[in-house]
């Protein structure tokens, strides 16, 4: 019941949000959808967020540039590997409840 009075307390006191509707075209909304998910975010309103955030704050986003670049052949290994690992079960463990779960679970390794 606390977190309840909390979150409407946070949402209602603390958080000062207002709605802006933009009327755009469905083609552009799909694409813009579309764009965000490639991009990591659940919806395109996320995505709109960021961008209008780093804008007021005076920051320019560009999230198109990939400042990684492609992993070294033993990082590229190595991941193949973990990935590998992963999709038969092997080094996965159940989730934990608890931090004392998690804890006996790697003592027990």
């Amino acid at each position: 019941m606390l977190d309840i009075k909390v979150l409407f307390w946070y949402t209602f006191s603390t958080m000062k949000t207002v709605k802006l509707q933009v009327p755009m075209d469905k083609k552009v909304r799909d694409g813009l959808e579309i764009k965000a998910h490639s991009l990591g975010f659940d919806s395109a309103q996320a995505y709109i967020r960021v961008w209008a955030k780093a804008e007021v704050d005076g920051r320019k986003v560009n999230l198109d540039i990939d400042d990684w670049g492609e992993p070294s052949h033993k990082a590229a290994e190595r991941l193949n590997k973990a990935a590998q690992e992963a999709k038969s079960g092997i080094n996965v463990s159940e989730p934990f409840s608890t931090v004392q779960e998690a804890v006996a679970h790697l003592n027990s390794l």
